[in-house]
């Protein structure tokens, strides 16, 4: 078998027989570069879509690209100058792949010709030298790649709990947030709430003193109505005379009813958000139920004690409003009725 039929069949070995070969034939100069070659190895694997780890060579675009990633970048022709300076083609030839073995001679700018012919059993200490380095090699570079790929793993789990906590920092300081304009809007209204009740005990007051003038009105009425019988007119107008009487403290009424009506909406309001937020905090995944739950958490946080402690001064004040209310009401009936039996008189 001629020399060039030698490198020809070493050529058609895979990438790992030729780098054992090369390490065999030139062991006493490069030792050092055994965990490279095992680096080249690996990569030709990967690159070599079609045999992987039982290829022999690449295509030449595919050997570019082996060439970039150990940043050795070179045109085809400076490629194909540097095949032929090592004498294993010819000035002619055109390649259309490259095995290994052609790497590493114009590499390492070693003789093909020694390479071919060099013994590779005469030395076996050696080569079993190199090979179990080599395995070592493989082993180290596999523990490393596991390690890597750990490492990779336990980075992205991290950035993902440091993007969700920040998440949950902001929507923390949201609700923080919602939580105290809501107390200062419970203050605001409590504080209405107080301011409303103080009117509508100047107005109780007013109606008392109203209502003593009333039942003095009345008095003389009752007295008047004992002399003589009261026209229909006269009892029209005490019946308008009443409900004009009557017309502030129903509108104090009315306005402490409807004070009292936002007050429960503002209440029902915010059981309702109590309720929907611990509905929510048992259903869905688990980022919404930790959200919801952190929301409950947020509403039942928050003091409802000045909503409520304005619902119970406005009902008490709803009450006293129907109390003073009551005496003008009756003296509407009564005049009504009076009117009425004038009328029918």
């Amino acid at each position: 078998m001629s020399e060039l039929d030698k490198l020809h069949d070493l050529c058609n070995k895979t990438y790992k027989e030729q780098s054992v070969w090369f390490l065999n034939a030139f062991w006493d100069k490069q030792e050092g570069e055994a965990e490279r070659l095992w680096d080249y190895v690996q990569k030709l694997n990967e690159l070599d879509l079609e045999n992987h780890e039982e290829g022999s060579a690449l295509d030449e675009m595919k050997a570019h690209v082996f060439l970039e990633k150990f940043d050795e970048t070179l045109t085809v022709r400076e490629m194909r100058a540097k095949l032929r300076s090592t004498g294993a083609i010819g000035e002619s030839e055109r390649p259309k792949t490259v095995p290994l073995t052609h790497y590493l001679l114009f590499k390492y700018g070693s003789d093909w010709h020694k390479l071919v012919n060099s013994a590779q059993g005469d030395n076996q200490e050696e080569i079993e030298k190199a090979q179990s380095m080599l395995a070592g090699c493989i082993e180290a570079f596999r523990q490393a790649d596991l390690r890597a790929k750990e490492a990779r793993e336990a980075l992205r789990e991290a950035e993902s709990a440091e993007t969700e906590a920040k998440a949950r920092e902001a929507e923390a300081k949201a609700s923080e947030e919602k939580a105290i304009q809501r107390d200062n809007e419970a203050k605001a209204a409590e504080a209405d709430a107080v301011a409303k009740e103080q009117a509508a005990k100047a107005r109780e007051a007013e109606a008392v003193e109203r209502e003593n003038e009333a039942k003095a009105s009345e008095a003389e009425a009752k007295a008047r109505e004992a002399d003589a019988k009261s026209t229909e007119e006269q009892a029209i107008q005490r019946e308008a005379a009443a409900k004009e009487a009557e017309k502030p403290f129903k509108e104090a009424h009315e306005e402490v009813q409807k004070a009292l009506a936002d007050v429960k909406r503002e209440e029902d309001e915010y059981n309702g958000k109590i309720a929907d937020a611990k509905k929510r905090s048992e259903e869905g995944g688990v980022v919404q139920r930790n959200k919801a739950a952190n929301e409950l958490a947020q509403l039942q946080a928050e003091d409802p004690l000045p909503l409520r402690r304005a619902k119970i001064t406005l009902e008490s004040a709803n009450k006293r409003a129907d109390k003073a209310r009551a005496p003008f009401e009756a003296a509407i009936k009564e005049a009504v009725a009076a009117r009425t039996a004038a009328s029918e008189a």
